[in-house]
């Protein structure tokens, strides 16, 4: 039987938190959160948000998955399922992964970031103030150009062994891509596509699985591993991008944008130059004026190393 309490069963047990990690975080008793999940009683829209934000879920992903499992009871065909649009605010604080470019002068910045981390894991040692640390100590090191492995072991390993990538997993991986050797990134990659594809088949969150790979096709451009940004461009074109023309468009551009890292000069910008091209046709002035901006400053300096962390994300 489908219930809230067992989807929510379900989500705590595939990011391996405990019941008491829960406890720690919300200060709702084990017993309460325990018959919840069973499903012997419910819980007021009041403690189902701390609990949420316990494991790192928003709202909308919760009631998605429970209506994905009560489609699959009920042999309601998959693409009926387009989640719940009402509008609910990520459980994240605000200086997580909302920050899409960085540089060295944002060293300064990051250092009473992680203080103010580690200052909440020693108050509150649970997986998400541990992760919150591990990211921003290694994006430190990143900066500083010196890895901080520790740290990067960290979010690694709780990448890994998630059995199944929702939004916090997805927004998590695109953040700390760069921090991972190519092939640790490739592999992160595939793994983290394969286990999100439960959201893929949403109208809500299927653009989230597009911008996954787009911004790691540009990590493994700025890496300069071209072989491996070719086999997450071949990825891009074999799904459905993001369920958009814009979509499609970018992902043209980065076809270009690939040229162009390979010595193709000419060939790369026409390319380039048609998708944007096509945001002209659209009228979409602001999509054409971003993406000529971003050629500019790849035709300036073809091996600076632009990444695009962000996109559809918001």
């Amino acid at each position: 039987m489908v219930t809230y309490g067992s989807i929510y069963q379900r989500l705590r047990k595939n990011k391996n938190i405990t019941l008491q990690n829960v406890v720690r975080d919300t200060g709702i008793s084990i017993a309460t959160i325990s018959r919840f999940e069973r499903g012997l009683s419910d819980i007021t829209l009041a403690k189902l948000a701390p609990l949420l934000a316990a494991i790192h879920v928003t709202r909308k992903e919760f009631f998605f998955e429970y209506d994905f499992a009560l489609a699959a009871a009920q042999k309601t065909p998959r693409e009926a399922i387009h989640g719940v649009m009402a509008d609910r605010d990520l459980p994240f604080d605000h200086d997580f992964l909302h920050q899409s470019e960085y540089s060295t002068q944002t060293v300064a910045d990051i250092l009473p970031v992680i203080a103010k981390r580690a200052a909440a894991f020693q108050e509150n040692a649970t997986q998400y103030n541990l992760l919150m640390l591990a990211y921003y100590r290694a994006m430190y090191g990143f900066l500083k150009h010196t890895p901080d492995t520790h740290s990067i072991d960290i979010l690694r390993h709780y990448l890994l062994n998630v059995d199944d990538w929702g939004v916090f997993e997805i927004e998590l991986f695109i953040g700390s891509s760069m921090f991972y050797a190519p092939a640790d990134n490739l592999q992160m990659l595939r793994t983290g596509y394969r286990k999100s594809q439960r959201l893929g088949i949403s109208k809500e969150f299927g653009p989230l699985q597009y911008w996954l790979l787009a911004s790691d096709f540009t990590v493994l451009l700025a890496l300069h591993d071209l072989p491996r940004a070719g086999e997450v461009l071949t990825m891009l074109q074999s799904q459905k991008s993001d369920g958009t023309l814009t979509g499609q468009v970018e992902t043209m551009f980065f076809s270009g944008w690939l040229m162009i890292a390979r010595g193709h000069m000419d060939a790369g910008e026409r390319i380039c130059r048609s998708a944007i091209a096509i945001f002209h046709v659209l009228h979409d002035q602001q999509s054409e004026q971003n993406w000529t901006t971003k050629l500019e400053n790849i035709l300036q300096d073809p091996t600076a190393g632009y990444i695009l962390l962000s996109g559809g994300l918001g």
